[in-house]
Protein backbone atom coordinates (compact mmCIF):
# COMPACT_ATOMS: atom_id res chain seq x y z
CA UNK A 1 0.00 0.00 0.00
CA UNK A 2 1.14 3.51 -0.67
CA UNK A 3 1.43 5.65 2.42
CA UNK A 4 -0.54 8.47 0.88
CA UNK A 5 -3.31 7.19 -1.31
CA UNK A 6 -4.45 10.25 -3.17
CA UNK A 7 -7.82 10.67 -4.76
CA UNK A 8 -8.01 12.85 -7.84
CA UNK A 9 -9.57 15.88 -6.17
CA UNK A 10 -10.26 17.63 -9.48
CA UNK A 11 -12.22 14.63 -10.72
CA UNK A 12 -14.12 14.38 -7.44
CA UNK A 13 -14.97 18.08 -7.53
CA UNK A 14 -16.22 17.71 -11.09
CA UNK A 15 -18.33 14.69 -10.16
CA UNK A 16 -19.73 16.46 -7.11
CA UNK A 17 -20.70 19.47 -9.24
CA UNK A 18 -22.15 17.35 -12.04
CA UNK A 19 -24.07 14.94 -9.82
CA UNK A 20 -25.05 17.32 -7.00
CA UNK A 21 -27.25 15.33 -4.60
CA UNK A 22 -26.50 12.06 -6.42
CA UNK A 23 -22.81 12.28 -5.42
CA UNK A 24 -23.57 10.67 -2.06
CA UNK A 25 -25.32 7.81 -3.86
CA UNK A 26 -22.33 7.40 -6.19
CA UNK A 27 -19.88 7.12 -3.29
CA UNK A 28 -22.14 4.76 -1.37
CA UNK A 29 -22.62 2.54 -4.42
CA UNK A 30 -18.90 2.57 -5.20
CA UNK A 31 -17.96 1.55 -1.66
CA UNK A 32 -20.56 -1.23 -1.54
CA UNK A 33 -19.78 -2.56 -5.02
CA UNK A 34 -16.02 -2.60 -4.47
CA UNK A 35 -16.39 -4.34 -1.11
CA UNK A 36 -18.47 -7.08 -2.77
CA UNK A 37 -15.97 -7.43 -5.61
CA UNK A 38 -13.08 -7.66 -3.14
CA UNK A 39 -14.92 -10.45 -1.31
CA UNK A 40 -15.39 -12.26 -4.63
CA UNK A 41 -11.68 -11.94 -5.44
CA UNK A 42 -10.75 -13.21 -1.97
CA UNK A 43 -12.83 -16.36 -2.59
CA UNK A 44 -11.58 -16.78 -6.15
CA UNK A 45 -7.94 -16.63 -5.04
CA UNK A 46 -8.40 -19.87 -3.09
CA UNK A 47 -8.80 -22.02 -6.20
CA UNK A 48 -7.66 -19.79 -8.12
CA UNK A 49 -10.53 -18.93 -10.44
CA UNK A 50 -8.73 -16.67 -12.89
CA UNK A 51 -11.83 -15.63 -14.84
CA UNK A 52 -13.54 -14.41 -11.66
CA UNK A 53 -10.42 -12.59 -10.49
CA UNK A 54 -10.08 -10.95 -13.92
CA UNK A 55 -13.74 -9.91 -14.03
CA UNK A 56 -13.89 -8.49 -10.52
CA UNK A 57 -10.52 -6.72 -10.74
CA UNK A 58 -11.63 -5.19 -14.04
CA UNK A 59 -14.82 -3.91 -12.41
CA UNK A 60 -12.96 -2.32 -9.50
CA UNK A 61 -10.41 -0.83 -11.90
CA UNK A 62 -13.06 0.90 -14.00
CA UNK A 63 -15.06 2.18 -11.06
CA UNK A 64 -11.93 3.41 -9.33
CA UNK A 65 -10.69 5.29 -12.41
CA UNK A 66 -14.12 6.90 -12.77
CA UNK A 67 -14.13 8.13 -9.19
CA UNK A 68 -10.47 9.24 -9.12
CA UNK A 69 -8.91 6.40 -7.12
CA UNK A 70 -6.09 5.90 -9.59
CA UNK A 71 -3.61 4.05 -7.36
CA UNK A 72 -6.28 1.46 -6.58
CA UNK A 73 -7.15 1.20 -10.27
CA UNK A 74 -3.47 0.63 -11.11
CA UNK A 75 -3.23 -2.22 -8.61
CA UNK A 76 -6.39 -3.80 -10.00
CA UNK A 77 -5.02 -3.52 -13.51
CA UNK A 78 -1.93 -5.48 -12.44
CA UNK A 79 -4.09 -8.17 -10.83
CA UNK A 80 -6.30 -8.28 -13.91
CA UNK A 81 -3.23 -8.82 -16.13
CA UNK A 82 -1.99 -11.65 -13.91
CA UNK A 83 -5.42 -13.29 -13.99
CA UNK A 84 -5.62 -13.05 -17.79
CA UNK A 85 -2.17 -14.65 -18.01
CA UNK A 86 -3.23 -17.25 -15.40
CA UNK A 87 -0.13 -16.32 -13.41
CA UNK A 88 -0.79 -16.80 -9.68
CA UNK A 89 2.67 -15.58 -8.64
CA UNK A 90 2.30 -12.42 -6.58
CA UNK A 91 -1.50 -12.36 -6.70
CA UNK A 92 -1.86 -12.59 -2.92
CA UNK A 93 0.47 -9.63 -2.41
CA UNK A 94 -1.38 -7.58 -5.01
CA UNK A 95 -4.68 -8.47 -3.42
CA UNK A 96 -3.42 -7.40 0.01
CA UNK A 97 -2.36 -4.05 -1.47
CA UNK A 98 -5.78 -3.70 -3.12
CA UNK A 99 -7.54 -4.36 0.18
CA UNK A 100 -5.37 -1.82 1.96
CA UNK A 101 -5.76 0.86 -0.70
CA UNK A 102 -9.50 0.31 -0.85
CA UNK A 103 -9.78 0.76 2.92
CA UNK A 104 -8.06 4.14 2.65
CA UNK A 105 -10.00 5.22 -0.47
CA UNK A 106 -13.30 4.18 1.08
CA UNK A 107 -12.55 6.08 4.29
CA UNK A 108 -11.55 9.21 2.37
CA UNK A 109 -14.65 9.07 0.18
CA UNK A 110 -16.88 8.47 3.19
CA UNK A 111 -15.39 11.57 4.84
CA UNK A 112 -16.29 13.60 1.76
CA UNK A 113 -19.97 12.75 2.10
CA UNK A 114 -20.19 12.94 5.90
Amino acid sequence: MQNNVVLDTAMLASLRELLADKFVELVTTYNRDCALRIDAIRSALLTPEFSVINHEAHGIKGSSRNIGANSLADLCEKLEQKARAQDPAGMEQLFTAIEQDFAVVSAELTQLIA
